[in-house]
């Protein structure tokens, strides 16, 4: 009869938190991934770039999926009422761009895995939700667009570059991104720490560092063990150096537990000619905290290239090394070059090649 009521009652399991949205004059649309439902609501005046919203749902959810099975029913995409914000089997979307609103669903519900599975502390260490989530964008929107070349550099190599340009303003007042960031007196640094620098270092460590199909599988390994649990950053450290068999205690205390920065160097070049062949002695240096593996570019006077790479055990004996190769004279290096494809940390460039007779 008149103003009857009528009450709705939702459940759910392993939640931490919860949200809702409701409109009179909302679209819906749905479509579904391996039995879970994809919704996306929205009013009418974005329809025309909200059309695909669902699709865009259940594509994110589909990739995200490589690292642990979605575990709910649903997965909802509502517009507005912020540009993004995260709820378990929920988001909250506003971007006017068919690009940006993809990427914007897919970081969002990138948190359904980080910190709503994996439940982390987010207040004291964003980077184990914020810096995760900016890190796996980059494999959803490659797959989504894969023509849109520009944007996949800029989420893969830009954000080193974005590091580098960021060093050169502010360094000297960096804080550790393991710092606890809800006390961090610096807003700026509390941004970078928990988005741009760990997705930098995890995407360094997997492209430059490690092999990226056993980084894959270590990644996996983390959200499996620390599904519905609340690991802590020592916990997430552990549980990658376990799967990887590897000591990465050198990654991790340079790019988390410091503020370290990396400069490699040629030192100087000696070549010796005995015989038909050149003995050529690099003396490379690392000049600043942080260690990591070296490529070594080496091109022949007639133009002909190739690349080395040294492993971060270069360094086990300091801060200086050496590294030789034996040559053909005809085929010597003329020109040496550190970090060739510009991929690594490195503050100063200008001392990171040699030339003959420079």
């Amino acid at each position: 009869g008149t103003g009857a009521t009528r009450t709705w009652h939702f459940t759910a399991t392993n939640v931490r938190d919860f949200a809702w949205g409701a409109a009179p004059n909302f679209l819906w649309d749905a479509t579904s991934w391996d039995g879970i439902l994809m919704q996306a609501l929205y009013p009418p005046t974005v329809q025309d770039v909200w059309k695909t919203a669902a699709d865009m749902n259940r594509h994110a959810v589909m990739i995200h999926s490589r690292w642990f099975h979605y575990p709910w029913p649903t997965a909802i995409s509502v517009e507005g009422p912020v540009g993004g914000m995260e709820y378990p089997m929920i988001t909250f979307d506003n971007a006017r761009d068919e690009k940006e609103l993809y990427y914007t669903i897919a970081h969002e519900h990138g948190h359904e895995w980080f910190p709503m599975m994996v439940g982390s502390d987010e207040r004291l260490y964003p980077w184990m939700d914020e810096g995760f989530n900016t890190f796996i964008d980059w494999f959803s929107f490659r797959d989504r667009y894969p023509a849109d070349t520009v944007r996949i550099q800029k989420l893969e190599f830009g954000s080193m570059r974005a590091y580098q340009a960021f060093l050169q303003h502010y360094r000297g007042v960096e804080t550790p991104v393991l710092e606890t960031q809800d006390r961090s007196p610096n807003g700026l640094m509390s941004g970078w720490n928990a988005y741009g620098k760990p997705a930098v270092a995890l995407h360094f460590l997997r492209e430059e560092v490690v092999d990226s199909t056993a980084f894959d599988d270590a990644f996996r390994e983390y959200v499996r063990r620390w599904a519905f649990k609340h690991p802590q950053p020592a916990d997430f450290f552990r549980t990658m150096d376990n799967a990887l068999g590897e000591n990465l205690a050198w990654f991790w205390r340079g790019w988390f537990l410091r503020s370290d920065h990396l400069d490699q160097a040629i030192d100087s070049v000696v070549q010796r000619d005995s015989g038909g062949q050149t003995l050529t002695r690099v003396f490379l240096s690392s000049r600043l905290d942080m260690v990591a593996p070296v490529e070594l570019r080496l091109t022949a006077g007639d133009g002909s290239s190739h690349t080395v790479k040294l492993p971060v055990e270069t360094w086990l004996r300091g801060q200086r090394t050496l590294w030789s190769t034996i040559t053909p004279i005809d085929g010597k290096p003329v020109r040496l070059e550190i970090d060739p494809r510009q991929v690594y940390p490195d503050v100063d460039r200008s001392n990171n090649v040699w030339a003959a007779g420079g």
